[in-house]
């Protein structure tokens, strides 16, 4: 601690990206017709983003396993099958600022995205939300770039949906793998230390 100036982890971490990532870097924004916190939550709870976090193009998969250790430092992971390859999407949490900004590391072995950051920051705007995410890569390449955010954009889409009428959402269903236990006994959202 610094004279009274209280630290925290988010403080120390840097928010400027690395000049390797900041060439290669992804932005997507949408208005949305919810409130910030209520977007905010839909991040970081494992029943929801399993429902539009890395759902694919025209295809949502099935999800085959996921967990969030909602917390800086708490680690996330979901995996998704399509036809009979899965795909596991990991990362760390950077910091959390609710209702404000999210942070996460990105690993994705299957498309060799190591060393991703994504940043999700969220304010009010009258009856809506303003949603920024901003994916830095470690991918330079210009293809892999526009798939990226097509992908984001879909999945933002659904997000929009999710928290506008979860009504119209049908509940998570049970799956099961060698690797997973069932659903009922798998821990959601924040989990205690």
């Amino acid at each position: 601690m610094e004279g009274n100036r209280d630290m925290n982890l988010s403080s120390i971490l840097e928010r400027a990206p690395s000049p390797i990532l900041r060439a290669a870097s992804v932005r997507v924004s949408r208005r949305v017709s919810a409130a910030p916190e209520r977007i905010f939550d839909a991040w970081l709870q494992a029943a929801e983003a399993r429902t539009f976090l890395f759902a694919g193009r025209s295809r949502i998969g099935e999800t085959v396993h996921s967990e969030i250790d909602a917390r800086v430092g708490g680690r996330f992971a979901i995996v998704r099958r399509w036809d009979a390859e899965e795909v596991e999407y990991s990362g760390e949490y950077l910091e959390i600022d609710r209702p404000q900004r999210v942070v996460f590391s990105l690993f994705v072995e299957k498309y060799a995205q190591r060393d991703d950051r994504v940043i999700v920051e969220l304010a009010p705007l009258a009856n809506q939300s303003l949603l920024v995410l901003t994916h830095e890569l470690s991918l330079p390449d210009p293809a892999e770039r526009s798939r990226i955010g097509c992908e984001w954009a879909i999945a933002l889409d659904r997000l929009e949906e999710r928290v506008v009428n979860p009504a119209s959402w049908p509940a998570p269903r049970p799956s099961f793998s060698p690797r997973q236990l069932p659903v009922e006994f798998q821990t959601y959202g924040n989990t205690p230390d």
